[in-house]
């Protein structure tokens, strides 16, 4: 079941891209009765640096050996099985370990069609049953093989809609749909304010008055989304992604949010004329009230493969660090009622 959910996921971070990159506005998964998923998207072609055709998109779907140049990144022209922009998309995989899987591309003058099994075109074979209720769209329905995968034929459906629960909050606006045909029931996801909103999801205590904290920058090759929030009771912590999937270790970019959120506290209390001395509390307080949704992205990252590189974890962290200082000191200056519910809750008012 997690092997089959594992494909799915090839397709949400594509549809991630659709909407990102290209402005797609619905996207819907439907997982089927015969242990087949259907994926529909209403929009086609979305804007890639790399720009995309039927034609690539073919050789995205077709396993081939990969050619890199110095950099990591294919040479131009070379064809590869990946989608090669952040995040990165093995269509190729999922082609591999669907039999069949059916591609549908349509737009107002045409129509491509193709069925391939095992990584293989076949010919003379495609399935045009998909539904259009837009212009242009692509739909990709796979079955995952069944001499690789035992039965029976199911998703693990509480872990999909927990992935696009997260992917509707890095890009606002999007509506996705997830059906489940074995029990006939359908979810839908529709985040106006993006991480905001999931942000108040996840608090286990009530807001209250308070509204989340949100902001999203960029320094180099690491972009973050941050939304946070604290309240009287207990809070849920950080929850943290990178590159779109989640990750619970202690990871750089954790240890660089809890560094930028303690250096923000300090230079605060600085303001206050807190002494130097004062200012090396204790943070425990500080966390525990807290939500928070952080998101970051890594260019050029090989965390994909869940491999760590030092070099790359010491400039992530720095930048987490850098960019929660600056901006929750921002927030907290600009706001003196919030600054005080913070300290207050931190056990720091007094100071």
């Amino acid at each position: 079941m997690r092997g089959r959910s594992s494909l799915v996921d090839f397709l949400l971070t594509l549809g991630f891209i659709a909407a990102r990159d290209g402005g797609a506005q619905e996207l819907s998964v439907s997982l089927r009765a015969d242990g087949s998923c259907r994926f529909h998207v209403g929009l086609w072609p979305w804007k890639l640096s790399c720009g995309t055709s039927v034609a690539q998109l073919e050789t995205w779907l077709t396993p081939q050996d990969v050619l890199t140049d110095k950099d990591g990144e294919p040479p131009p022209g070379t064809p590869s099985g990946g989608l090669w922009q952040s995040p990165f998309v093995d269509l190729g995989m999922l082609c591999a370990f669907s039999s069949p899987l059916d591609v549908i591309v349509w737009t107002e003058e045409d129509t491509w069609c193709r069925r391939y099994r095992e990584g293989l075109v076949e010919q003379g074979h495609s399935d045009d049953t998909a539904p259009r209720t837009s212009k242009s769209g692509l739909c990709i329905t796979f079955t995952p093989d069944a001499s690789l995968f035992e039965p029976p034929p199911c998703f693990d459906v509480p872990r999909l809609r927990e992935r696009i629960e997260a992917l509707s909050a890095f890009h606002s606006g999007v509506t996705w749909t997830l059906r489940d045909e074995a029990t006939g029931t359908e979810a839908r996801f529709l985040r106006e304010e993006g991480l905001a909103d999931l942000c108040r999801d996840l608090a286990p205590s009530p807001l209250g008055s308070q509204n989340p904290l949100c902001f999203q920058a960029k320094v180099g090759k690491t972009s973050l989304q941050l939304a946070l929030v604290w309240t009287e009771g207990p809070g849920r912590g950080v929850v943290a992604w990178a590159n779109l999937f989640a990750r619970n270790d202690a990871g750089p970019h954790r240890v660089g949010f809890r560094q930028g959120m303690r250096e923000a506290i300090s230079a605060r209390l600085a303001r206050r004329g807190v002494a130097a001395r004062a200012r090396r509390f204790d943070a425990t307080a500080l966390f525990e009230h807290l939500t928070a949704a952080l998101h970051i992205q890594v260019e050029k990252t090989d965390w994909y493969l869940m491999t760590r590189e030092r070099r790359a974890s010491a400039e992530v962290q720095s930048t987490v660090t850098q960019l929660v200082a600056q901006r929750v000191e921002q927030a907290l200056a600009e706001d003196p009622k919030l600054e005080e519910f913070v300290l207050k809750v931190a056990g720091l008012r007094s100071r």
